[in-house]
């Protein structure tokens, strides 16, 4: 449900003006999630009202909205009926989402609420129990197929954390996504608010490692990738 919501952003959907909304918890607990406070989140929710007041008053500004969290998609029912109530003011609408429900995204993807989907792909699939917690490994791999057969924009990405990824780790998530439309590869930028300090570093990645990474997808024909700043 909404916990907050960022007015103006130029950077959340490709191309548009949009505004972004914050889904407060996750069934996630990766150690360098940079919105620890929506992880398991204890304050009170925002009345939606405030943030469709907002939209109404800014139309013709505001192109799209972005929802992402923590994990939207944890609450069905009310992220079903907020997309609604954007498309009905026909705004453009994107999803970021960790694929740990694929069930929802395809619904709400037949539904024709969705212009598009960035998945965050933490780590190597053998890899997810350690990193994030979350060890139903096919309910991962079944969004990362939902999303490769759709017809909306979409993108996978991962953000790399020194600590817990090799350049091995990401070469084989390119591998997986490799007939995928985008795979955007984004650095670790510490803030205190990180989830574990002590698992994921204090530290900013350092770009010579990105690029290593590029360097060999690219020799690998990997075409897809790209390098992104932070998520």
């Amino acid at each position: 449900m909404l916990v907050d919501f960022m007015k103006i952003s130029t950077v959340d959907y490709p191309k548009k003006i949009a505004a972004t909304c914050f889904f407060g918890g996750c069934n996630f607990s990766c150690p360098f999630c940079y919105n620890s406070q929506l992880v398991n989140f204890k304050g009170s929710f925002m009345d939606d009202s405030i943030f469709f007041e907002y939209l109404d008053k800014r139309k013709g500004i505001v192109d799209a909205v972005c929802i992402t969290g923590g994990e939207p998609t944890l609450n069905e029912e009310y992220l079903t009926e907020f997309i609604k109530k954007i498309k009905n003011r026909s705004l453009l609408v994107k999803l970021d989402t960790n694929g740990s429900r694929p069930e929802v995204l395809q619904r709400l993807l037949d539904a024709g609420l969705l212009d598009y989907v960035a998945m965050d792909v933490k780590a190597p699939l053998e890899k997810y129990p350690q990193i994030t917690g979350f060890s139903d490994i096919d309910k991962i791999k079944k969004s990362v197929e939902i999303l490769k057969n759709s017809n909306i924009d979409y993108e996978f990405r991962t953000t790399v954390n020194k600590n817990l990824h090799t350049v091995e780790d990401i070469l084989n998530i390119a591998r997986l996504l490799k007939d995928s439309r985008l795979y955007v590869i984004k650095p670790y930028k510490y803030t205190p608010e990180v989830l574990d300090e002590k698992i994921s570093g204090n530290k900013d990645l350092e770009m010579e490692y990105l690029q290593e990474i590029y360097n060999r997808a690219k020799q690998e024909g990997i075409d897809n990738i790209k390098i992104g700043g932070k998520v």
